[in-house]
């Protein structure tokens, strides 16, 4: 019943009989269009109350059908319901507020001709030689058409020597951060290939040293060997790894130095026509692949 309340006020506003009540399928179109202007679909809202309007010819559409054709951007249609609507319903309350929108809407009347015949006679053409032509007036001065509206391009809010975004990073300080986090990546390998040095160095003095009463050789030969060649493939790839951290340590360090040297004094002008020679380290690869590839762009 709630909903029915917006058409009762608006069969009410015509000065009709209050015993008038919309049906179901009046007041739920009626509904319908109020949410469709409401989200912006003005054609949809005009649909809606047309298709109301079409059920028992209630003239308290057409009010609403008008203001959704003047939403469309459709002036005359809207100039149109509004007529009709005074015509359909000449005793309304609204009476005044809807001549005042004919009104605004209703083009301009045209400017009255001159009679058609002779010039009309004036002081300044009295007593002249009859049958004499009458001198033609002078054409009103042209008015000039205000110039059309033009849309502002989305461009037009931009400064002409507005560049992109800079967000900060460059050539030197990201292969820097990349080469920074491979040596942390580095020394972890480093370390941890470390540890299982020292464990297999452990384990082979437990075997020579610690053992009471001594035993034999043979009985120990296979975990003694082990424990050597293990020892030394750790300790090996432990210094390759620092060596590799290092490495690219330095490279991490004077990267961050010609950001340092580089960076702010990079001019805000476009880039010249020949790019200039540059260096960077960057991944030779995509996914998982690329811990393992690195290559140099100049």
């Amino acid at each position: 019943m709630l909903t029915t309340l917006p058409l009762l006020a608006t069969l009410l506003a015509l000065g009709g009989s209050p015993q008038r009540v919309p049906t179901a399928e009046e007041t739920r179109l009626f509904d319908e269009g109020t949410r469709a202007l409401a989200a912006g679909d003005a054609r949809g809202a005009e649909r809606s109350w047309k298709a109301g309007y079409e059920i028992a010819h209630d003239p308290a559409f057409l009010v609403h059908v008008g203001e959704a054709e003047e939403k469309a951007g459709a002036p005359a249609q809207a100039l149109e319901s509004y007529r009709r609507y005074l015509r359909e319903a000449p005793d309304a309350a609204d009476r005044a507020d809807i001549e005042q929108r004919v009104a605004r809407l209703a083009p301009a009347a045209p400017a009255a001709a001159a009679p058609p015949g002779g010039a009309v006679e004036t002081p300044g053409n009295f007593g002249d030689t009859p049958g004499a032509p009458a001198p033609s007036p002078a054409p009103p001065p042209a008015v000039a058409a205000p110039p059309a509206a033009v849309a502002p391009h989305a461009d037009a809010e931009k400064p002409a020597t507005a560049t992109e975004d800079d967000s900060g990073w460059n050539r030197y300080n990201a292969t820097a951060v990349i080469a920074a986090g491979a040596t942390l990546a580095l020394l972890g390998g480093a370390a941890f290939y470390g540890a299982e040095a020292s464990s297999k160095e452990s384990d082979i003095n437990r075997l020579v040293t610690f053992r009471y009463p001594p035993p034999q050789y043979s009985s120990v030969a296979a975990e003694y060997t082990s424990a050597m060649n293990d020892g030394r493939s750790d300790a090996h790839v432990a210094r390759v790894l620092l060596i590799a951290a290092a490495g690219t340590g330095v490279v991490s360090a004077v990267f961050f130095v010609l950001d340092a040297l580089h960076g702010p004094s990079e001019p805000a002008a476009p880039a010249p026509a020949v790019p200039a020679v540059s260096v960077s380290l960057a991944p030779g690869g995509h996914g998982l692949g690329a811990l393992g590839a690195w290559s140099w762009r100049f």
